[in-house]
């Protein structure tokens, strides 16, 4: 395994210490230019969908389908009768 101390980095030729330099600008570029092109492709689909919402104008809402379940709101239980008959006895 090779390890880049001091001396090591004084033995290494003009050559190597250029082209490791041009291969790391190299790869820290790509990423900068593949980050950037995720960045316009979502600030443009933001805004496309952004304009079409805005240009949409009001829909009407759709007929009630067949549903079997009752509707109820959310987080709300439906409510049931109680039974008033048994209220004053304690269960242990």
């Amino acid at each position: 395994m090779f390890v880049f101390t001091a001396q090591n980095l004084k033995d290494l030729p003009l050559r190597t210490k250029i082209g490791l330099f041009l291969a790391i600008a190299l790869g820290i570029t790509l990423l900068v230019l593949f980050g950037l092109t995720f960045l316009i492709i979502a600030l443009v689909g933001g805004v496309i969908t952004l304009i079409a919402n805005l240009f949409r104008g009001s829909r009407q809402p759709s007929p009630p389908l067949n549903n079997p379940f009752p509707q109820h709101p959310p987080f709300q239980k439906p409510q049931t009768p109680r039974k008033f008959d048994d209220d004053d006895v304690i269960d242990v």
